[in-house]
């Protein structure tokens, strides 16, 4: 088969299985149904990729990869401010990320099953955010009646609630625009609600 036409069918199969992944999530999709849409044998799928798991790491690992590059900005600041600023940043980047790769940007934060552990951007997400929060607050336990455990709890808990956000707010309906608007409008609101109560005076 000449090379131009075996990328033409490789192509056509990535971008079948993309669509059949965000339609109906990784764990409920099947070579079966990736083969229909792409209008091909499954056999002949196989020849391009070994299991659907590397058909999904294929798609998903570029993005993943300039994504968490994205969250490594976020380690290292100092204070609650920076940390919204460092956060308004990287959701500029995320947003240009979505924008020429929405519907890969869609399987990557809907990944369930054991590949949430290989591309857990939420988790990391997460972790960056935790950490850096537990750092700043620490001081926090010296001023106020709250202990080192229950001050962590907290800001993992923060942590958990402003990436479930971001990643809820980036999955709903409306422009880039709209999006970026209620991304921010979202960081304020938590920087005011609640961030404020563990800032140091």
């Amino acid at each position: 088969m000449p090379q131009v036409l075996k990328e033409e069918v490789r192509n056509s199969i990535l971008n079948s299985a993309i669509k059949i992944f965000k339609q109906n999530d990784y764990s409920k999709s099947s070579m079966n149904h990736i083969a229909e849409n792409a209008g091909i044998s499954v056999g002949n799928i196989y020849r391009y990729f070994k299991n659907k798991e590397e058909l999904f790491d294929v798609i998903v690992r570029d993005l993943a990869e300039k994504v968490m590059s994205i969250m490594d900005k976020c380690k290292n600041v100092e204070t609650i401010d920076e940390v919204f600023d460092v956060l308004k940043e990287a959701i500029d980047e995320f947003v240009t990320l979505y924008e020429s790769n929405e519907d890969i940007f869609v399987i990557l934060i809907q990944a369930t099953d054991h590949l949430k552990k290989k591309y857990d951007v939420e988790n990391s997400m997460v972790q960056y955010l935790s950490l850096n929060l537990n750092n700043i607050a620490r001081n926090f336990c010296q001023h106020k009646d709250i202990n080192e455990e229950d001050l962590i709890n907290l800001c993992t808990t923060l942590s958990v609630s402003l990436t479930k956000g971001v990643n809820f707010i980036m999955l709903s309906d409306g422009s880039t625009t709209v999006m970026k608007k209620r991304l921010y409008n979202y960081l304020d609101f938590m920087r005011v609600g609640f961030i404020e109560n563990i800032k140091i005076h």
